[in-house]
């Protein structure tokens, strides 16, 4: 599963615009990079894909409509056009591969037309289990860190399930947990492992004694690791816990740790297969056009004008 095309109309912070992610008609970008100026609106941009999944299919995740409707307007509205794949077009007996959504934020049921979502596309949102076939929308916000408190997070799916598009970093709270289990998970363990290369210089996992260690020093916690480390790690583990494969995967600034920040994109490219990767990001290099992704540039924000005298 794979976005083709977002619309805004009327959302709080997210300019109004229709945003294409396509290379072919029928075809996504894997890469998308949304940049623009500071307050432009790129993590609410990748914010308003969550919102408008949630509206489509809840997950039990908490929102306010309200806070997605701009001031002075009584309803916002996103379009989403997603790409299917062909085994989740078989699974729903779907022709085309393409299917239009829309949500309204604070719609007015005596004005708003039916919802017309087709029910077998709303079942592909809905399931949820940590296997590689089903596809997932995950969310890797700003303020991801490890040192949540608050004790661990379940690992069972039906707990896990709501915290995808969840943007508060207690999500990552499974991840020591995730950790204790590699031992008895060899093939987990290969691809953690795996992945953290990938993502990191300096950090890896040692699959024989399942340890992990910062420039070759072994170390007890993950807390002993460096901030750019520990975002590897808090990457390579949700991919692993969750399995994020052909899933929609939105990172708001990859580069906020990261020394080299087309290597971090390079390695969350690589955290499972046929992945569509949409990330808001402020790094220029990252926003240079090329081949193999999309870019989406906001405009810059519109201060409020001052009466004229």
């Amino acid at each position: 599963m794979k976005i083709l095309r977002l619309q805004s109309i009327g959302v709080a912070g997210v300019p109004d615009g229709s945003y294409d992610f396509a290379k072919s008609p029928e075809e996504a970008h894997d890469l998308v990079v949304v940049t623009g100026d500071e307050g432009a609106g790129k993590t609410r941009f990748l914010e308003l894909v969550t919102a408008a999944r949630e509206l489509i299919a809840p997950s039990g995740l908490e929102m306010d409509e309200e806070t997605w409707v701009r001031v002075g307007n009584r309803s916002a509205k996103a379009v989403v056009v997603w790409q299917l794949s062909k085994e989740e077009r078989a699974s729903i007996g779907a022709k085309s591969p393409i299917v239009e959504t829309e949500v309204i934020f604070c719609a007015d049921s005596e004005l708003t037309a039916r919802d017309r979502t087709d029910p077998g596309f709303i079942y592909l949102l809905e399931r949820y289990d940590h296997k590689d076939e089903i596809s997932k929308l995950e969310y890797f916000p700003e303020n991801r860190r490890l040192d949540v408190g608050g004790g661990e997070v379940s690992l069972e799916a039906e707990v896990q399930k709501a915290l995808r598009g969840d943007k508060s970093p207690r999500k990552y709270a499974s991840v020591p947990a995730f950790l204790a289990t590699l031992p008895n998970a060899q093939h987990s363990a290969d691809r953690f492992a795996a992945s953290l290369e990938r993502l990191s210089e300096s950090c890896r996992y040692d699959r024989d004694r399942h340890t992990l260690s910062s420039n070759g020093r072994s170390v007890r916690d993950v807390t002993e690791l460096s901030s750019s480390e520990q975002d590897a790690v808090i990457f390579a583990a949700t991919a692993g816990l969750v399995r994020l494969t052909r899933s929609v995967v939105l990172v708001d600034r990859p580069e906020l740790y990261a020394s080299d920040p087309e290597r971090m994109l390079g390695g969350l490219r690589g955290l499972g297969a046929d992945n569509q990767l949409i990330v808001a990001t402020c790094a220029p290099e990252l926003a240079v056009s090329a081949p193999d992704r999309c870019i989406i540039r906001l405009p810059a924000a519109q201060l409020p004008r001052k009466d004229a005298r």
